[in-house]
């Protein structure tokens, strides 16, 4: 088998456990990962840390379930179990900083002051606009955003008390930072590594839209989350940094909260 396609098995083998987990079929999940690395050891490749990525994502997750699962016993609000079930996120990103750093590989090249007037080209767009610094294109996504959920948020019949205040910041802050630090973080880092950053933005963006089928969403609107986690990949790449994606990703979730796309229970 050639190195690239090669290279391109390893990502669809990476989405292919996600959707395994994501459906509770962990035991295939966990053989398929098996028996990539499997395969590894017996051909001798030299190049192994993306199949124990694989292994360490499926592991932390499932670690990441049985968390869950303990913060149902804990005598708190339903919002606060909310906000910690995002801090049960830690799990899967240790145990990937772990196999990174096993290999001598960095964990997160993304982790740096972005570039804001890097450019952002779009093809095909009249010559005066094919183009955007990276500080433009957030602010017009976040404009553009705002507009499109702004009919359900003046609709959603949402009660503006403290703890809803507590939940707006608190689960907005800390599910961006935890999520990007994984997807346009680590898994971004690892992708582009093993594939290149164009391949790792498409597939990691994918990957992260699908990754919520177990929170109940519909498959259409996962779809909708790995259109917006190829956008996340994309000013990740172009600003170098993961930063303008945690704030973008932040402020959709404010959005998303009062909306009442994500629900509040007090």
């Amino acid at each position: 088998m050639k190195k690239k396609e090669f290279v391109y098995l390893q990502l669809s083998i990476f989405l292919a456990v996600l959707l395994l987990f994501q459906f509770k079929l962990f035991i295939f999940a966990f053989l398929l990962t098996f028996a990539l690395i499997l395969f590894l050891v017996f051909t001798s490749r030299q190049e192994r840390v993306f199949s124990w990525t694989i292994a360490a994502y499926l592991t932390g997750n499932l670690l990441f379930l049985y968390g869950d699962r303990l913060l149902d016993e804990l005598p708190f609000h339903t919002y606060i179990l909310l906000i910690l079930n995002r801090v049960l996120l830690i799990i899967p990103i240790l145990l990937l900083i772990y196999v990174s750093k096993k290999f001598n590989k960095s964990a997160n090249r993304y982790w740096q002051k972005p570039s804001w007037d890097a450019r952002i080209y779009f093809p095909f767009i009249w010559r005066g606009f094919h183009s955007l610094s990276t500080k433009g294109f957030l602010i017009i996504a976040l404009i553009m955003n705002s507009v499109i959920l702004a009919p359900a948020i003046l609709s959603a019949d949402i009660p503006f008390v403290t703890d809803l205040f507590v939940f707006l910041i608190g689960f907005s802050v800390v599910n961006a930072f935890m999520e990007e630090l994984l997807w346009r973080g680590i898994l971004l880092t690892r992708m582009a590594d093993l594939a290149g950053e164009k391949a790792a933005v498409i597939f990691s963006g994918i990957s992260f839209g699908f990754s919520h089928l177990m929170l109940g969403y519909s498959l259409a609107v996962c779809l909708l989350f790995a259109i917006g986690g190829v956008f996340y990949g994309a000013i990740t790449v172009k600003s170098g940094s993961m930063i303008p994606a945690i704030l973008w990703h932040a402020v959709i979730n404010v959005l998303m909260i009062l909306s009442g796309f994500i629900p509040f229970s007090g």
